[in-house]
């Protein structure tokens, strides 16, 4: 569960994913990544924090979501990682749908524009993700509706596989994690939120900007480059067969 800025309640929000746990009858863990808040976030979940079923770690400044989230990874043991964006915009029911939907593929993503899920949000908002999901499409070849929505699931040997070439850390984390999955030949299956999502217009001028200059950086390195690289490897082939 990565973190910022929740103060007292990252401990309701804590507890309430607890509970739908317990009530899977799971054998679990709860990692909870502070990333870095000035306010009482940390203090907060350390009150729910027993060391074993609920652990919580802090980064020392705000590295963003993603880094947060790699975190929790490292200091998780489970063979079925899920996240969940602490301040639960996706209701944790959906953990249920997302533990079920990897069974049957490696990765399980949470998709808010589904025509089942039940996502409520301003016209902003949703045509902003339209856009945004439009350039992914275009730029990096992701075929997936939604990239971003807090909620997936992954087995563990594919977030091993996949984190030694990830880079970024912040608002297009997201779309590079899927895409490096993607690229290593792991299936990824995407769910409706049959729960209501109410989301809020969160991001800032600035931010979209960074989100787009990320994005351009993910489309260069995971399929210009791999292209090239490719284009070498037949010239050295071809060149070989010549000198042959």
């Amino acid at each position: 569960m990565p973190c910022y800025m929740l103060g007292a309640e990252v401990k309701g929000n804590v507890l309430r994913v607890v509970d739908i746990l317990k009530g899977l009858g799971l054998d679990y863990e709860v990692v909870v990544v502070d990333d870095g808040s000035p306010d009482e976030t940390y203090a907060a979940a350390l009150g729910v924090s027993d060391g074993e079923r609920i652990k919580v770690v802090r980064h020392a400044r705000n590295l963003g979501k993603g880094a947060a989230f790699m975190t929790g990874f490292k200091h998780s043991s489970g063979d079925v990682i899920v996240l969940i964006d602490g301040d639960l915009d996706v209701p944790p029911k959906q953990i249920a749908l997302l533990l079920e939907g990897v069974r049957r593929f490696d990765v399980t993503i949470t998709d808010k524009w589904h025509p089942s899920s039940r996502t409520e949000c301003p016209l902003i908002r949703k045509f902003l993700s339209h856009c945004f999901n439009a350039l992914v499409r275009f730029l990096t070849g992701l075929r997936l509706r939604d990239t971003q929505t807090g909620c997936k699931a992954f087995r563990r040997q594919v977030l091993a596989d996949v984190a030694p070439v990830l880079t970024l850390k912040r608002y297009t984390f997201d779309v590079e994690l899927l895409l490096a999955v993607k690229e290593a030949g792991y299936s990824i299956g995407t769910l409706p939120c049959l729960f209501l999502m109410r989301l809020h217009p969160k991001l800032k001028i600035r931010e979209i900007i960074k989100m787009l200059a990320d994005l351009l950086a993910v489309s260069f390195r995971h399929r210009i480059l791999r292209q090239y690289s490719r284009r070498r490897l037949e010239l050295r082939a071809l060149n070989e067969s010549k000198a042959s």
